[in-house]
């Protein structure tokens, strides 16, 4: 019975060792999905939700589900404005975009729910204080190539003669982007003077980096011819290697309020060096006058 056993025992290894080579080639392959399920939870607390109205980045396919709640006292609704019709359309919540009800506490989670919308994009709200509590939420192509986008805040400025103005830049990782971002700044026509700080940042995936714009009217020199009125074009370009992206900021020069426009901005210390120089003059030659008589 012993060396039956042994036989049975070798025969079952051998079974397992041939299925363990045969099945793959038995059974067809299945393809890796490229979707996951993402718990997000975000907490209203006005005038942003999760104190900052964080980049919320997925991927199309995935299965998400949305936990919300307040430490505030204010009402407020959430919704993800898939079809890009604004805060004020909750008609299609549930098909197209995705919405909770109006909240004092917490109501049941949103989702969950597939992301069918095309890469893009979005923006999620609350409903109630919609002009500050909003966000982007950015859906990813499964298998879309690193990326980041920039964007800019306010993006238009009017700056008097001799003054100042500045916006913030903002860089989001998109698809998994990581790496370092050059950023350079260029106006059209010429005259105002634009610089950025810092002037390159590093991003992390799905992340975001900030940078400053500010751009000068200011002369130098008695002489100097200010900066003219009118429109000027500011772009501000964003660099990684081979990737590149840009945008845009309109710059208004508007006149000085320091002086009236009939009043030239003449120069104190020259005219006050110019009367001395005459006074000089005219003592000097009164003086050689008296004395020939």
């Amino acid at each position: 019975m012993g060396s039956k056993n042994l036989v049975r025992l070798l025969a079952s290894v051998i079974l397992l060792v041939g299925m363990t080579f045969l099945v793959p080639s038995i059974f067809p392959s299945v393809a890796l999905v490229n979707a996951s399920t993402l718990s997000i939870s975000l907490v209203a607390n006005y005038p942003n939700w999760n104190n900052s109205n964080p980049q919320i980045s997925v991927t199309k396919g995935d299965t998400v589900t949305i936990s919300l709640s307040r430490i505030d006292v204010y009402t407020h609704q959430f919704l993800i404005d898939f079809d890009n019709d604004g805060f004020g359309d909750t008609g299609d919540c549930g098909t197209t975009d995705q919405c909770s009800g109006l909240f004092t506490t917490a109501p049941p989670p949103v989702g969950p729910f597939t992301v069918s919308a095309s890469p893009a994009t979005y923006t999620y709200y609350c409903t109630v204080h919609y002009n500050v509590m909003k966000g982007n939420f950015v859906v990813q192509s499964p298998t879309a190539t690193p990326d980041f986008n920039i964007n800019s805040n306010p993006t238009s400025l009017t700056v008097s003669q001799g003054s100042s103005g500045t916006t913030s830049l903002t860089l989001s990782s998109l698809n998994g982007f990581s790496g370092t971002v050059d950023l350079t700044v260029a106006v059209s026509p010429s005259g105002p003077q634009p610089s950025v700080n810092p002037t390159s940042v590093t991003l992390s995936a799905g992340g975001t980096a900030s940078s400053t714009l500010t751009v000068s009217t200011s002369t130098s020199g008695y002489y100097s011819t200010p900066v003219a009125q009118g429109n000027y074009a500011v772009n501000i370009t964003g660099a990684s290697g081979s990737v590149h992206h840009s945008t845009p900021v309109s710059l208004t020069v508007g006149s000085s309020s320091s002086a009236p426009p009939s009043a030239p901005n003449l120069p104190l210390l020259p005219i006050v060096g110019g009367v001395v120089a005459v006074i000089v003059v005219i003592g000097a030659a009164v003086f050689l006058s008296r004395r020939r008589h």
